[in-house]
């Protein structure tokens, strides 16, 4: 398998849930109207409150409850600017972010010298299916943190879809005026719709400061709150688009992070990228449909062009398997390289988003 083994499948797996956890809050808050570019400041400031907690009780369980309340306070102050006082949600995400970021450094240095570290969440085993091949070891065989994410997305799915409740948030999210006079209380909605955000967002970088890697760190959620965003966007603001965006971004991390180990690419790199991109081009002219008639007149789009070319270039790396090394930063830089690339390639898919969102709502006002 090369770098492709079962431990390779396993970071993906552990690098995926606090992304797709910030990404399940990141949707409910979309889908009522509320864009929370801050999730970035949300999900360190979760990580620095998981940590001082832990640092201060040494329990795990308080420690995570500390990180969310951090990242309910910081959800709170968002849903202040973007709710009540009506500021423009990206001006406000980013003073969110920057604020977390500084926040997070100055109290970290002022007050959590020297540093401690803590071990990180045990593995919990499932009977028998932790046995199966591959696939056991990677999913069945994970911490507590993964299995409660994979049960609150199923939670998540069944509200939005199943209750009434997701029925008036997605109808603040598409018509708040409609739904105010219907008697769906927009404010409340919306506070509830980001307070939950935060507190997912908390909770997995929590995850990522005393769950997974055991200490603190400034700025170490390393543009994951970002991803959760691009995430949200690129799966078209549905669940299962959203865990197959998580799924892409962690993996590429999980790439990353071998290759810069092992430096020169291997050929089973190359050959997993063309098959990406092959099946990426299949699924795009099947979702754009008339695609066949298209390819018979000879009229292709410029990102067909393009693709077909990057389809030439990988078989040519292929078959030669050429000695690349590239730089740590440019590794470092590849899952956001490929988010830019997943919302370049998806900006057709952005009238699925809430009609209303980061428009404010001012009908209480008048």
């Amino acid at each position: 398998m090369g770098i492709f083994d079962v431990a390779f499948l396993v970071s993906a797996v552990t690098i995926a849930a606090p992304i797709l956890l910030a990404a399940t809050g990141e949707l409910v808050s979309e889908r009522a109207g509320v864009l929370n570019v801050g999730l970035e400041g949300v999900m360190l400031t979760g990580a620095f409150g998981g940590y001082l907690v832990m640092w201060e009780t040494g329990s795990l369980v308080l420690g995570f409850v500390g990180g969310m309340i951090a990242g309910l306070l910081f959800a709170a102050v968002m849903a202040l600017l973007s709710i009540e006082a009506k500021v423009d949600q990206i001006v406000s995400g980013i003073a969110l972010t920057l604020l977390g970021y500084g926040l997070t450094a100055f109290l970290n240095e002022r007050f959590l010298v020297p540093a401690r570290t803590f071990d990180p969440l045990p593995r919990l085993a499932i009977p028998v299916l932790s046995d199966i091949p591959v696939i056991g070891p990677a999913v069945f065989d994970q911490d507590a943190f993964i299995y409660a994410t994979a049960i609150l997305i199923i939670l998540v799915a069944f509200a939005l879809g199943r209750t009434t409740w997701g029925i008036n948030l997605k109808a603040v999210g598409e018509s708040p005026v409609s739904a105010d006079a219907a008697g769906v209380g927009v404010r409340g909605m919306r506070w509830a719709a980001v307070l939950f955000s935060g507190l997912c967002a908390g909770a997995a970088g929590a995850y990522l400061s005393i769950g997974d890697v055991g200490v603190f760190r400034e700025g170490m959620t390393g543009g994951r709150g970002y991803l959760a965003i691009a995430a949200v966007l690129f799966g078209g603001w549905r669940l299962a688009g959203l865990g197959i965006a998580a799924t892409i971004f962690a993996v590429a991390d999980a790439t990353q992070l071998r290759l810069q180990a092992i430096g020169v690419i291997p050929r089973e790199v190359w050959v997993a990228v063309l098959i990406l991109v092959v099946l990426g081009m299949a699924l795009g002219r099947m979702r754009r449909g008339a695609g066949a008639a298209r390819l018979a007149s000879g009229r292709l789009t410029g990102i067909e062009v393009a693709g077909l070319a990057s389809v030439a270039i990988l078989l040519a790396l292929v078959i030669v398997s050429p000695s690349i090394t590239l730089p740590v930063p440019l590794w470092l830089a590849m899952p956001y390289l490929l988010a830019l690339v997943a919302l370049g390639t998806e900006g057709k898919r952005r009238h699925r988003a809430p009609t209303a969102l980061a428009v404010p709502y001012l009908r209480s006002e008048v």
